[in-house]
């Protein structure tokens, strides 16, 4: 026999079945490329110079596995649909005289060819699409570095390393499926049918409980830590919760429709729901799989953009000045007056002008709040208690030189400004000691507390040193030495150059190392010094990196949804093209079996994005929450992207219908 026989039947084969193998290698191109696309750049040297390139790479890298993960999934997922129509092809070959040997010599050179066009393409395409990905990647983070064109060795490896071995993994596992198979089992697998599943009540209750369960996380959850702790536990119950009404509850669903004659006893309805019970133990995984996937795709899309949108009220919010300045340790007045002419003589000689400069003292600690007390949390707990909260006390006497007002306060009284939390407080108690709230404060910026995400934040104005003093002396017999210090905020608002704040910081940094060695220990002035300009750039590149994950991970999934989608429609048009040939001869007329694959099609397609919908309904309060953890308290732009997001994505389902059901039609109506 020619050595190149089972080549050139591998290659007769795969083009023979182009409609099946097309979409597939095409899918498998495009992972391969953004998975060598995103390698590339996590590799780059260039990144080095960005700042804050270390979360990039770590957001990168995290999406590289994702794909890798995914990549083995899809691929081997979407490879069942290919052997199922495959499998009455080989079962005709092994009659004919083929040794399972030699099929598996033909099945070995068929996922060469298709391994070596895959990995081929998805290399080129990553090198010929990585300039262009890069040069959008950098117009999200708004930075210029100089990235050159060239090619990634280790990308290039590793896509070729990872594709290898996922195509001999489904290799193996198609060798296996055919050595075991019979030939008539595999002459008849294509058509083989599902007998009608049973009712599984037990199945259906256990997804009710499940997704109620995930959804109840979602509403009920409103501490963003605890989001953060149970959101994969969310994730996880919505998902069994998914597959299995799919698979039991969807049965249970189409009975109780079969009971009702008025609807069953309909042409289009008949057929569509008779064919459905039949066949929905596997429908349902498909069904199950598109609706994960989609749910993920708007998830992910809506939360990045949004994020990235919101990015300057964030900014805005944890920044209020242009530059923030802290100082510990409770320093006396003189170091005050020291630092601000510090700060002043940096700015001179840096040719900054000062706009605006404010300062202020404050005790701020961690206390649990219950109801109206304000109690100190226990250092040893291993817990974080529900009621956890940041509390930043002032004097009156700061508020008023701070604000330019004379407001007036009595021994036992206080104001209020709640960042984050209860607003219909009478009072608060702090140990033995009862204070009155007089006002609740509106529009108070203060760097201190709004920098606080993960809390909730309140700041209090107290009539003088001592009812002060009293607070702290609570925290520090609770604390001990981990107790809070009554700290030094000075904040300015300065005009200049990117590059000149960069001169004035380091200059002025240089300025307290330069005092802080000419004093002893006792007088050494501890600093934390930030800037708007440097907070943008660093939330620029995460919010910029959320976005560009999200997108190319969403692109990924609806390429996955589409095809597995498309795969579904050809799949049931080849199982359910003699039903309806039968149909057509025993009575019914061409415009009733259009009527009736319509109906079929229409409820089978669009059940999954009805339920990604409300998936993305519940789940929306515990994604709030989630980027409440950014400093985004804008709920309103959340839903207003994720609402475009929506829409969207249902037009190009939409699209993605007319196009599978096309191909469902056209397989269906062959030789009719």
């Amino acid at each position: 026999m020619n050595r190149f026989f089972y080549g050139k039947l591998a290659f007769s084969n795969l083009r023979k079945n182009g409609r099946l193998y097309l979409p597939y290698i095409i899918a498998a191109i495009g992972v391969g490329a953004i998975y060598y696309i995103m390698m590339a750049i996590t590799g780059d040297k260039g990144i080095n110079e960005m700042p804050g390139s270390a979360d990039l790479r770590i957001i990168l890298a995290l999406g590289c596995g994702v794909i890798v993960i995914f990549a083995v999934i899809f691929l081997f997922y979407t490879n069942s649909f290919l052997m199922k129509r495959r499998k009455k092809e080989f079962g005709l070959f092994n009659i004919l005289g083929m040794e399972k040997r030699h099929i598996g010599k033909m099945m070995f050179w068929e996922t060469c060819i298709v391994a070596f066009i895959s990995i081929f393409g998805a290399v080129a395409a990553g090198i010929i699409l990585y300039k262009l990905v890069v040069l959008v990647l950098l117009r999200i983070v708004d930075f210029e570095v100089p990235f050159r064109f060239e090619i990634s060795v280790s990308a290039a490896a590793g896509v070729v390393v990872c594709f290898l071995c996922i195509f001999a993994a489904t290799l193996l596992y198609n060798l296996f499926q055919v050595q075991k198979a019979k030939p008539i089992e595999l002459l008849r697998s294509s058509s083989q049918g599902e007998s009608e599943p049973k009712t599984k009540w037990l199945m259906t209750v256990f997804g009710l409980l499940a997704l109620g369960g995930g959804y109840g996380i979602a509403i009920v959850v409103k501490d963003p830590m605890g989001v953060i702790l149970l959101f994969f536990v969310a994730v996880i119950l919505v998902i069994l919760g998914t597959y299995c009404l799919f698979t039991a509850g969807s049965v249970a669903v189409l009975k109780m429709l079969r009971k009702n004659k008025k609807y069953y006893y309909r042409t289009k309805h008949f057929t569509a729901v008779s064919g459905m019970i039949y066949r929905m133990k596997q429908n349902a995984v498909g069904l199950a799989n598109i609706c994960i996937l989609s749910t993920m795709v708007l998830v992910m899309i809506s939360g990045t953009v949004s994020l990235y949108i919101g990015m300057e009220d964030i900014i805005e919010k944890r920044y209020p000045r242009d530059i923030s300045i802290t100082a510990y340790d409770n320093i006396p007045e003189e170091q005050k007056k020291a630092l601000q002419e510090m700060f002043f003589q940096a700015a001179q000689e840096s040719g900054i002008e000062v706009e605006e400069i404010k300062s202020y003292s404050a005790l701020a600690l961690t206390v649990n709040k219950e109801g109206e007390e304000m109690q100190t949390v226990p250092v040893d707990t291993a817990a974080v208690p529900p009621g956890l909260c940041i509390v930043q006390v002032m004097t009156l006497e700061e508020y008023n030189t701070l604000t330019g007002e004379q407001r007036e306060l009595t021994e036992d009284e206080i104001f209020v400004s709640v960042r984050r939390g209860e607003t219909k407080d009478s009072e608060y108690k702090f140990g033995d000691k009862t204070l009155r709230i007089k006002e609740y404060l509106k529009g108070v910026t203060l760097e201190g507390l709004d920098q606080n995400v993960l809390y909730d934040g309140y700041f209090i104005v107290v009539k003088d040193e001592g009812v002060l003093e009293a607070i702290n002396h609570m925290q520090q017999e609770a604390y001990k030495e981990n107790a809070s210090t009554k700290d030094y905020y000075m904040y300015a608002d300065i005009s200049g150059s990117r590059e000149q704040e960069n001169v004035c910081l380091g200059r002025f940094l240089e300025l307290i190392q330069n005092y802080n060695q000419n004093q002893g220990e006792e007088g050494t002035i501890v600093t934390r010094v930030t800037s708007k300009a440097e907070g943008r750039e660093n939330f620029l590149i995460l919010c910029g990196g959320f976005l560009f994950l999200g997108v190319f991970l969403g692109f990924v999934f609806l390429m996955a949804t589409v095809l597995i989608i498309y795969y579904k429609q050809i799949s049931e048009g080849y199982e359910d093209k003699p039903k309806f040939e039968i149909m057509q001869k025993v009575g019914m007329s061409p415009k009733e079996v259009k009527s009736s694959i319509h109906s079929q099609v229409i409820m089978v397609f669009f059940l999954p994005l009805v339920m990604a919908c409300i998936h993305l309904a519940a789940a929306f309060p515990m994604m709030n929450r989630l980027i409440l953890l950014f400093g985004m308290y804008n709920p309103l732009l959340f839903v207003i992207c994720t609402g475009i997001t929506v829409g969207i994505f249902a037009g190009i389902y939409g699209i993605v219908y007319g196009l599978t059901a096309k191909a469902y039609y056209r397989i269906v109506g062959e030789q009719r």
